[in-house]
């Protein structure tokens, strides 16, 4: 098994494959949407928007592939087929109806393909598995130092639109970015991959917090909460998570005593989840008001089985349009769009499919902590921990239905699923540490890409 191990990462010096090409690609379209948000899913000619390139791209790398049957070995492959199949059959009939909106709204179901590609061609050859490590140390890297100047050019500045839309170059969503900073602070916490040390994290994250966090809405918030108790209770005894917490915790008591009013913002938010709060109690009862009006005609309605289908605009059907203009396609919920377009099988398959790859990620966290292998349990954590966060704002707003949303959460599925697999025939594939060292010379730029990519 060892030699097995060594013979899948002496495979790096041979020319990239198609499928090594692909996953590099897609790791850049990542950190786009991670970085310019919506401004970045813009990219392409109408109806073939980046998003839907990559899966062109990626279902023609995925066919020509081999390791399809490995795959179909896991179990939630075949709950994610049967999901996907359903959601299909009310998709087709309705695209006479509606065209192009019909394809729109059937990106919550379609961009599962991307769980599909990247647990074949993660699986196909290990050390591309080992390539997404390192790209995410990179990525996390990259995000910490990026993304506060980011969010506040694009909260600051006035942008220049995307050609053709009412979209900035940079347009980034409270609650992708929070899910985002979930994740990277269960990579830091659960394993020793980031190679950051304490305090460069600490200062890195209150700076983060100041600039995202303060402005974060009400479902970012709570994700983020979400995840980093979830972080807190799996690395209860890690003494560097207590230090950075102590850190915190001593420059936000500092905070609040010289400039209390800073915080207003977010109590303001985090009471409002729980308690009625003026200004934004509105948009939460017109919410459960169309939530319950879902419930009504899928769970005890005539929409039972199928519900209303991909393609119809969910707001004017429902008579729940709070804009006038049938611009609000959905109603601000993944799982409840879920069960107004697919009706309650859709709904139970969806349930299925998520609760199925959650307990496995879980599962495999917990024994991988009891064998000691922490770099393979902060993977599973980092995953279960992203999962969590978006799970969260997806309850709470269009997450899954667009690209900057459902591409990353449907590419960590596939990399779950590719990883719970290679960990069984693989356990010592994490014990080199999957960094690519380059060595640049001159200019601070430079400094911080050695940095990056260290």
């Amino acid at each position: 098994m060892l030699r097995q191990a060594d013979d899948i990462l002496e495979r790096s010096q041979k020319p990239l494959s198609l499928a090594n090409k692909y996953v590099k690609f897609h790791s850049w379209i990542l950190l786009g949407y991670a970085l310019a948000g919506r401004g970045f899913a813009y990219l392409g000619l109408p109806p073939l928007y980046i998003g839907e390139i990559s899966v062109f791209l990626g279902l023609l790398t995925f066919s020509v592939n081999k390791s399809f049957p490995k795959v179909l070995k896991l179990p939630q492959i075949w709950l994610l087929i049967l999901f996907m199949s359903w959601c299909c059959i009310n998709t087709v009939p309705y695209f006479s109806l509606y065209g192009i909106d019909c394809i729109r709204d059937a990106a919550l179901w379609y961009y599962c393909f991307y769980a599909f590609i990247f647990s074949t061609l993660l699986i196909g050859n290990p050390e591309r598995f080992l390539f997404m490590v390192t790209q995410y140390r990179r990525f996390s890297k990259i995000f910490l130092t990026v993304i506060p100047i980011v969010w506040t050019l694009s909260s600051h500045v006035s942008l220049p639109y995307v050609p053709g839309t009412d979209v900035t170059i940079i347009f980034l969503k409270p609650a992708d970015t929070m899910a985002h900073f979930a994740g990277i602070s269960a990579f830091f916490y659960g394993s020793s991959l980031l190679a950051i040390n304490d305090l460069t994290f600490s200062f890195l994250y209150l700076v983060n917090l100041i600039a995202v966090g303060v402005n974060s809405n009400r479902s970012g918030t709570l994700g983020f909460l979400n995840a980093f108790l979830v972080i807190t209770i799996a690395k209860f005894n890690s003494s560097k998570l207590w230090k950075m917490l102590f850190f915190l915790i001593s420059i936000i008591i500092a905070v609040l005593i010289i400039c209390p009013q800073i915080y207003e913002p977010v109590a303001g938010k985090v009471v409002s989840i729980f308690t009625d709060n003026g200004v934004r109690e509105g948009s939460k009862e017109f919410r459960l008001d169309w939530w319950n009006y879902i419930i009504n005609y899928t769970i005890y309605g005539e929409y039972f089985w199928t519900g209303k289908g991909f393609g119809i605009n969910l707001s004017l059907a429902d008579h729940h349009d709070p804009t006038g203009d049938g611009k609000v396609r959905s109603p601000h919920n993944g799982h409840l769009t879920v069960l107004a377009r697919s009706g309650v099988p859709g709904l139970v398959l969806w349930i299925l499919v998520q609760l199925s790859w959650a307990i496995a990620i879980l599962f495999k966290y917990f024994q991988c902590r009891a064998r000691g292998q922490t770099r393979w349990s902060g993977i599973f954590l980092t995953l279960f921990v992203y999962w969590v966060a978006s799970m969260t704002v997806t309850a709470f707003e269009v997450v899954i239905e667009g690209p900057t949303g459902g591409i990353w959460l449907w590419t960590m599925y596939g990399v779950g699923l590719a990883a719970m697999k290679l960990h069984k025939h693989f356990p010592q594939l994490l014990d080199q540490d999957p960094v690519t060292t380059t060595i640049i010379k001159k200019g601070w730029w430079r400094k911080w890409w050695q940095w990056v990519v260290s």
